[in-house]
């Protein structure tokens, strides 16, 4: 077998102790909870084009509907594969009632390649796992309800590293990254160090060709077009690098808020990218694909998108809810939860980690759709000298400002049957995750705390 190449067979009998002892309906209800997310996600949102997405639409819409190519800064890779629906939408009603559910249609099809491409090859458990935390637990919900390209280029890379590690036609893989990374030119340094740690780790250069021919089709359509990124600044505030042009902000002052600002940073809104996964891995026993080297590749493309988003003005995505720019995050951090989930053998602490990161993340999943177009006054005023309070606050934050004002009180009942749905998951996976917290803690009580209770052991 060659050193590149895992081969795998239909079926890996060595990982399937993880469906042992669950009862054959478990899988029929993790399911029909992945369809009702997904249907939660179509009809528990207002969906269509707002901010860049108009301008994709413009875009899209000049080239088909006059023949002619804008000067846009954003690329067509992306609108071009929406064009079935904006036909569609065109001879419906109109061009936008088609484009509307493109990035639904692109994410749900992203969602079936990864558990066709996974099938056989990890335990049908742990797929169904990740693919409930990624639609109901994640915050991808203001994203694929718009007409953004970040969902485009999540799938297309993401979907593309599982392609390449899995050893089969991979060809396919490399050409779905560098679509991907084309769409969104900014993700082209995390494809560069996709490409280079697969490069370092198979000795063949040959797998520098998707870099140069991704560069290549984005100077390609900036030339055709007379586009590309002119650059701008945002507003001057209250704080000290404010106002600045273009990648002229501190990267070590943008690496912080990228990581841990409480209305950007990644540690709140994507909480699973920083459990560890080793023993998870080790449990889970033999798989036929390299799941540890996916989640590598996933969290190298991410590092990649650090590095070019912590320089950048306008680090903190503009007025979105969350860190916008790393919602390929979504997929390695649904990964490590799920593999935590079916530890079965993990410590007490490990545990109570994950529990607390699964609170978080349906948390996420619930405020991400109800509440992503909700902005405090307090942050906006006329001047926008003081936005920064929800990029950086607790209170103001896009996490957390719910809870100050209490929306609960205008929910709707659809929306309550929502939160109930929130509800049925976070209970699906936390109930057997607190009977082991339980065990562990009897466990700990009798052997570590229960013997220096004993009165005859204690002197003065």
């Amino acid at each position: 077998m060659s050193t590149t190449t895992i081969e795998a067979g239909p079926h890996v009998t060595a990982a399937q102790p993880e469906e042992r002892g669950r009862p054959g309906w478990t899988a029929a209800v993790e399911v029909l909870l992945i369809a009702a997310g997904l249907a939660r996600l179509v009809f528990g949102q207002q969906l269509g084009p707002v901010a860049d997405g108009v301008d994709r639409l413009r875009s899209i819409t000049a080239l088909l509907a006059e023949g002619r190519v804008d000067h846009s800064e954003y690329s067509l890779m992306g609108p071009l594969f929406s064009t079935p629906l904006w036909l569609l939408g065109k001879l419906v009603a109109t061009p936008e009632a088609g484009i509307r559910y493109f990035n639904l249609v692109v994410f749900t099809a992203g969602l079936a390649a990864l558990a066709l491409l996974l099938r056989g090859l990890v335990p049908g458990a742990l797929i169904r796992r990740f693919l409930l935390l990624t639609v109901a637990a994640s915050m991808i919900a203001p994203d694929v309800g718009h007409y953004g390209s970040e969902p485009f280029t999540m799938i297309f890379v993401m979907v593309g590293i599982v392609v390449v590690v899995r050893g089969r036609r991979r060809g396919w893989g490399w050409a779905s990254l560098v679509v991907g990374a084309v769409n969104t030119p900014a993700t082209l340094v995390g494809l560069g160090l996709v490409s280079l740690s697969q490069l370092w780790r198979d000795r063949r250069l040959r797998l520098a060709l998707p870099v140069v021919a991704a560069v290549a089709l984005v100077l390609l359509e900036i030339l055709v077009r007379h586009g590309g990124y002119v650059g701008d600044r945002g507003s001057r505030d209250i704080m000290p690098f404010s106002g600045r042009p273009g990648f002229s902000y501190p990267i070590f002052f943008g690496l912080l808020a990228l990581l841990f600002s409480f209305g950007r940073g990644l540690v709140w809104y994507l909480p699973g990218l920083f459990l560890p996964i080793r023993e998870p891995l080790a449990d889970l026993g033999p798989t036929g694909i390299d799941l540890a080297r996916v989640h590598r590749l996933w969290l190298t493309f991410l590092g990649g998108l650090l590095l070019v988003y912590a320089p950048w003005w306008a680090w903190y995505g503009g007025m979105s809810w969350g860190p916008r720019f790393f919602l390929a995050g979504i997929l390695p951090a649904s990964l490590a939860l799920a593999l935590r989930l079916g530890h079965r053998q993990a410590r007490l602490g490990a545990d109570l980690l994950t529990l607390a990161v699964l609170i978080v993340s349906v948390w996420i999943g619930v405020n991400s759709l109800f509440w992503h177009e909700l902005w405090p006054t307090a942050c906006f005023p006329s001047n926008q000298a003081v936005e920064a309070l929800c990029w950086h606050t607790p209170e103001y934050s896009s996490l957390w400002y719910p809870l100050v004002s209490w929306q609960f009180r205008y929910l709707t009942a659809g929306q309550w049957v929502s939160a109930a749905y929130s509800g049925v998951v976070l209970l699906w996976f936390g109930v057997p995750l607190v009977r082991r917290i339980g065990a562990s803690t009897r466990e700990a009580w009798r052997e570590r705390v229960a013997p220096r209770l004993v009165r005859a052991e204690w002197r003065w």
